[in-house]
């Protein structure tokens, strides 16, 4: 079963995360663990906590897999201006972490979840799921139809193109809506229709 994580499970929520190299460091992880506690007591729509889907899968009430879905930090960048990022918000989301305990793994428990999570923000309008994976995991994305990039490269439009780069992470993003394409722009593929 998948559903929406209560805030009295942030101890299960926040150990499956840490099934995950966060690439963070070890002192930043209380904060971290007290921030996912405050979205998980913020029960709100559109989704489980407001603009973030915060999922546990679970077999026989014993949670197994994790799953944080949100605004992506990339599109709260000041390089976009406001009302793009307003939009991107509305249209855009990203997977920031799943996580399936290491005893439940190849039983299609991740694959549960990302399908969940499509079904939920495509019946919500939105128009592409972003995320950002480490380079081991390409195959397991890319086989669930994401297109898995080395640097994000997004057209926004009148405001030109936004890119991220960072080498310890790839980029990949699913299209929910057949707006969203994939173009060639200065040599990059380029994410193309989100603001259509």
């Amino acid at each position: 079963m998948i559903r929406a994580a209560r805030a009295d499970e942030v101890d299960a929520f926040f150990d499956l995360t840490l099934l995950v190299d966060l690439h963070m460091p070890a002192d930043q992880l209380p904060a971290l663990k007290s921030t996912i506690g405050e979205a998980l007591a913020d029960v709100r729509p559109p989704f489980s906590h407001g603009l973030n889907h915060f999922l546990l899968a679970t077999l026989d009430d014993q949670p197994v897999g994790a799953v944080h879905v949100g605004p992506a930090r990339w599109m709260l960048d000041r390089k976009i201006p406001a009302r793009i990022r307003r939009t991107l918000v509305e249209k855009v989301t990203s997977v920031d972490t799943i996580a399936v305990h290491g005893d439940h793994r190849r039983q299609g428990i991740a694959t549960a979840i990302l399908t969940r999570v499509e079904s939920d923000f495509a019946a919500a309008g939105y128009q592409a799921l972003a995320l950002r994976h480490e380079h081991r995991m390409r195959h397991f994305f890319t086989a669930h139809g994401f297109t898995s990039l080395p640097r994000l490269a997004v057209d926004l439009g009148p405001a030109g193109l936004f890119t991220e780069y960072d080498r310890e992470w790839k980029y990949a993003v699913k299209p929910l809506d057949p707006a969203v394409t994939f173009t060639t722009q200065r040599g990059l593929t380029v994410v193309s229709g989100l603001l259509n």
